[in-house]
């Protein structure tokens, strides 16, 4: 067996972290996970233990190391969920739990910085909307309500990053892409954007430096040898955000191509030589890892969440087992595209891409006695594929070039979504060949490029591997056609409704 011919990842995401050990050619050897929990203190608060995902982190590596030699690694690469928020002290210790990406707690701040910078103004600097999701208002937030914690912060930090400094023992640093959706940075200089953070009186001093993903100066110090089992001195690429990573992984490897990740959430991203600006702000953009492209995304709050509500509270209980979700899927299938008339719509916790509305609620429409759980089913896969279909058509008409579209995630594991969405979008879908991976394997390119095994990104992600293409289909093309507009009319429809209800609530509390 060849030395240093192996990466290996840490993939910190919502709900555990995930080591995976990927082959110089992206195939996935083995790969071991650890849970760890979400708090919800309030309604509306979401925070995460870092010290409890770095333990995850590093019991994952050791568990790894005892499949594969340490002599092997060439290099260790990281990912993590984005827009979190640690503050940080000058020792590395975190003084209060991750606000994380879910977070909706800053409603008040967002208000503030709106009185500051103009919205329009704010998404034209960051290529990212003023949003209680976002770290820029976490900030404020400890500032306000946590001012012991504030006076004491060194460095703000994502989750990867926390990681990479306890594993190197250089804290401080993160990279573009964990940089960009903090929405503190200028998208278009990619540098922390001065003269908005000097308007809120945030020392750019306490934003941490920008690397590129590949960065290796970060090596295992002689502690976390100790706690992982790798050798000290083994490098460490600072890697990116799991979006980012995702589109890399997912083989995105030059400008105007796209994939699809169908998840709990779910969203479309495209590779762009720049950002891209929507003069309505209902996508966002991404700065790549290494600083020289972009991520155009749309985001749907519920992807396979709603699905999984359709499962629990319509079909046979819930379990998510493949054996059920195959049950559902061949209930669908069985009735003609457009579902008979029932349409979905999959706002159960609000929406992000295109309305960016958090009063919005799940509707089922158009069911009458005729009507069956064969038809839901339908309208379930069909109503999730709109919504993703509403970020594709945007992206198309910012941009315009449709090229096929990869699916990612566990959603593209279904025998029929790859087919809906490619009569949907108009265009060829192709079905990654590990779509669980991606992510992870986004991680290893920015490491196989740190230590030279790849030349750049574009080489790495060309190893990804597509397992089947799904091209559309001209008689469900021409239904969707039809049926696609009256979905897109149902949230202005609904809307004064749903602020109705959205203030009965507040009413009761």
């Amino acid at each position: 067996m060849a030395d240093h011919d192996l990466l290996l990842t840490c993939d910190a995401g919502t709900t555990g972290v995930k080591c995976t050990v990927f082959s110089a050619t992206g195939d996935a050897l083995c790969s071991v996970r650890r849970g760890y929990p979400t708090v919800y203190p309030r309604p509306g608060w979401a925070e995460q233990d870092p010290d409890a995902i770095l333990a995850a982190a590093c019991d994952g590596i050791h568990e790894l190391l005892m499949q594969v030699s340490p002599v092997r690694i060439a290099c260790l690469g990281l990912s993590g969920t984005m827009n979190g928020c640690i503050p940080v002290a000058a020792d590395g210790r975190a003084l209060h739990p991750n606000i994380i990406h879910s977070d909706s707690r800053t409603g008040a701040e967002v208000e503030k910085i709106g009185r500051i910078i103009n919205p329009k103004e704010f998404y034209a600097l960051t290529g990212n909307r003023l949003n209680t999701h976002y770290t820029l208002p976490k900030i404020l937030w400890f500032r306000e309500k946590m001012p012991e914690v504030y006076k004491n912060v060194c460095w703000w930090m994502n989750i990867k990053d926390y990681i990479y400094g306890h594993l190197t023992g250089k804290f401080g640093y993160t990279d573009y892409s964990d940089a960009s959706l903090t929405c503190c940075m200028d998208i278009h200089k990619k540098q922390w954007a001065e003269s908005l953070l000097n308007e809120l009186n945030i020392p750019v001093a306490h934003m941490p430096r920008i690397l590129a993903g590949h960065d290796i100066r970060g090596r295992i110090s002689r502690e976390a040898a100790r706690r992982t089992g790798l050798h000290a001195g083994t490098p460490v690429a600072i890697g990116g955000g799991d979006g980012a990573c995702t589109a890399r992984g997912a083989g995105l490897y030059e400008p105007g191509y796209a994939y699809c990740y169908i998840g709990s959430s779910a969203w479309v991203s495209q590779l762009t030589e720049e950002p891209m600006l929507d003069p309505q702000a209902r996508i966002f953009n991404v700065t790549d890892m290494d600083g020289q492209f972009n991520h155009m995304i749309g985001t749907v709050q519920c992807g396979a969440a709603a699905f999984n509500w359709a499962l629990e509270n319509f079909f046979s209980g819930g379990s998510g087992s493949a054996a059920e979700i195959s049950v559902v899927e061949n209930l669908a299938r069985s009735v003609a595209p457009g579902a008979e008339g029932v349409l979905f719509l999959p706002t159960l916790m609000g929406e992000r891409t295109p309305y960016w509305d958090e009063n919005t609620r799940g509707c089922l429409l158009g069911f009458t006695l005729y009507h069956n759980r064969r038809h839901v089913a339908r309208a379930v896969y069909e109503g999730i594929a709109f919504a993703l279909n509403s970020c594709y058509q945007i992206m198309q008409e910012l941009d315009g070039r449709q090229h096929s579209v990869t699916l990612a995630g566990g959603g593209a594991r279904s025998g029929l979504w790859p087919n809906i969405l490619a009569s949907v979008f108009g265009t060829q879908t192709r079905v990654h060949s590990a779509p669980g991976e991606c992510t992870s394997l986004g991680a290893a390119i920015a490491a196989g490029v740190g230590v030279g095994l790849f030349q750049d990104y574009a080489q790495g992600a060309k190893m990804a591997r597509t397992r089947s293409t799904h091209e559309p289909n001209e008689a469900w093309m021409e239904k969707y056609r039809e049926i696609y507009p009256i979905y897109a009319r149902m949230y202005g429809q609904l809307k004064p409704l749903y602020d109705e209800i959205a203030a009965l609530r507040q009413g009761e509390a």
